[in-house]
C-alpha cells in the first residue's frame, strides 16, 4: 500500500477500523512515540491522531484520514498531565461528558506517567463504550508500556454492572471502580487512573461521580470540558478533593447512538470469540443481581400442595422473599388462596423462556470478571442452566445476571424494560 506523507508539524487523523504502520519518520499518539515500523490498530467508530515531529510517511490500511495543520492535542492538557504526573499521584479520576475527549486526556496522562517510568493501571468505568473489558462491565488492565489507545492496555480484570448504562445502578458502579483500584494497586500499580462514565448531566449523573471520587478519595479529578457544562459536577468535588479543568478536545470525532451500539456489537464477538455451551448446576453455581435460584426451594410436598392451589403442573419452584416462583407451562387460575397459604405478597410464574438469552457474566475468586455468557437454555426440572461463554470453567464459579438480553447469533441488543427474571 502507498504511504502517506506527512509534513513535520501536521497531524494526520484516522478513522477505523483501519491498521496504521510507520514506514519512516517519527510520529506522536496523546504523547506515545511511534518510531519506523511502529503499528497501530484503530478501533471502528473511533479516530487516532498521529503528529509528525518530523517528515514521516504512514502506510493506512483501511479506514479513511485526513490531515490536521499542527497538534491536535491541547496545550493545557499536555501541562495538566505532566502538572500531574510530577506529584507522582496515586489516583486520578477523569471526568467528562460524552464525546469531551476524557478518554484521549487519560491516554495522554498515561503516556506521560509511563514515560517517566511509573507503573500505571487504568479503571475504565465507561460501561457502554469500552476501551477495556467488554460492555456492560467496568474494565481495568495495567499498562506496560505507552499507548496509542486505551484499548491497547491489556485487560486484567472486570467488575460486571449488567448494563451499558450505570443509570439505576450507581451502588455497582461504585463498588466495581474501588475494587479494581484496589486490585490493581495489588497488582504492582504505582498510579491507578480512572477514565469514568461520559455522564455528568442530571442527577444521576452528579451522583455517580461524586459517589465515585468519595470512594476512590482520588489525589486529583481532572474535568475534560466548558466550566459551564461541568459546573454542577465540579464545584461540589473541588470542595472535597484537588481539581483541575481542562478544555474539551479540539478535533473530536462525534458518535451517533447507532454507532455506539454498533461499536458493542464489535466487543460482543471479540469477547465471544471461541464461545461454546456450558452447562451450570444451578445447585452449585451461586446467582447474583437477582433473588431468583436464592430462595428456598419447595418440598415435594409443597410443590403438590401448590399444583392443587394453582391448578397448574409445576417444575420447579421456591419462596424468595415474600415472593412465590414457579415454573410451569401453564397459566394459573387466581393466586390469592396461595398467597395466604404460603405467606407471600405476590406469585410469579415464569415459564423458563425469560431467561432466554439473557446477558449473565461469570466470575470467581481468582477474577471477578471471568467472562460474558448468554443464556442458552433452562431445564426447571433439573436446576441445569445453558451458557454460551467464551470464560474458562471453574470451581465455584459466580453467575452474575444482566438485565438485558443479546442475541448470539447475531449480538444484537434486546432491551427489556423490567426483566421478569431479576427478583
Amino acid at each position: 500500500m502507498p504511504a502517506v506523507e506527512v509534513p513535520e508539524g501536521y497531524t494526520l487523523i484516522v478513522e477505523g477500523p483501519a491498521r496504521v504502520r510507520v514506514a519512516s519518520g517519527s510520529v506522536e499518539v496523546f504523547g506515545a512515540e511511534l518510531s519506523s515500523n511502529s503499528e497501530v490498530s484503530v478501533e471502528p467508530f473511533r479516530a487516532l491522531p498521529f503528529y509528525a515531529r518530523e517528515l514521516s510517511r504512514l502506510e493506512v490500511e483501511q479506514g479513511k484520514f485526513w490531515f490536521v495543520r499542527g497538534s491536535t492535542v491541547p496545550s493545557s492538557w499536555v501541562k495538566a498531565a505532566e502538572d500531574i504526573a510530577s506529584t507522582k499521584p496515586r489516583r486520578v479520576v477523569v471526568v467528562g461528558d460524552i464525546d469531551s475527549g476524557k478518554t484521549a486526556f487519560t491516554t495522554l496522562l498515561l503516556n506521560t506517567l509511563v514515560g517517566d517510568g511509573v507503573r500505571v493501571a487504568v479503571v475504565d468505568a465507561d460501561v457502554g463504550q469500552k476501551s477495556i473489558g467488554p460492555p456492560a462491565s467496568l474494565g481495568m488492565g495495567l499498562a506496560r508500556s505507552q499507548v496509542a489507545s486505551l484499548c491497547d492496555v491489556p485487560f486484567e480484570d472486570g467488575f460486571f454492572i449488567g448494563s451499558f448504562t450505570p443509570a439505576g445502578l450507581i451502588h455497582r458502579s461504585v463498588v466495581g471502580s474501588l475494587l479494581l483500584a484496589q486490585r490493581a494497586e495489588r497488582g504492582g500499580a504505582e498510579t491507578v487512573l480512572v477514565d469514568t462514565a461520559g455522564w455528568v448531566r442530571e442527577w444521576g449523573g452528579r451522583e455517580l461521580k461524586l459517589a465515585e471520587t468519595l470512594a476512590l478519595q482520588p489525589d486529583y479529578v481532572v474535568f475534560v470540558g466548558e466550566r459551564g457544562e461541568v459546573s454542577q459536577v465540579l464545584r461540589p468535588i473541588s470542595g472535597f478533593f484537588s481539581t483541575l479543568l481542562v478544555e474539551p478536545a479540539q478535533v473530536l470525532r462525534q458518535r451517533s447512538r447507532e454507532e455506539r451500539r454498533e461499536y458493542r456489537r464489535h466487543l460482543y464477538r471479540r469477547w465471544f470469540a471461541g464461545a461454546s455451551e456450558v452447562v451450570l448446576q444451578l445447585e452449585r453455581t451461586p446467582v447474583a443481581y437477582t433473588a431468583l435460584f436464592n430462595g428456598v426451594a419447595l418440598s415435594k410436598e409443597e410443590v403438590e400442595r401448590a399444583e392443587e392451589l394453582l391448578g397448574v403442573r409445576i417444575s420447579y419452584a421456591e419462596r424468595t422473599d415474600n415472593t412465590l416462583v414457579i415454573f410451569s407451562e401453564e397459566q394459573p387460575r387466581a393466586t390469592d388462596l396461595a398467597k395466604s397459604v404460603f405467606s407471600v405478597s405476590e406469585v410469579r410464574v415464569l415459564t423458563g423462556v425469560e431467561l432466554l438469552y439473557n446477558v449473565v457474566a461469570l466470575a470467581s475468586r481468582e477474577k471477578l470478571l471471568e467472562g460474558l455468557g448468554i443464556v442458552t437454555g433452562f431445564n426447571s426440572s433439573k436446576g441445569e442452566l445453558r451458557v454460551y461463554t467464551a470464560a474458562r470453567q471453574k470451581e465455584g464459579m459466580v453467575l452474575m445476571l444482566g438485565n438485558y438480553k443479546l442475541n448470539p447469533a447475531t449480538f444484537d441488543e434486546i432491551i427489556i424494560e423490567k426483566n421478569p427474571v431479576l427478583i
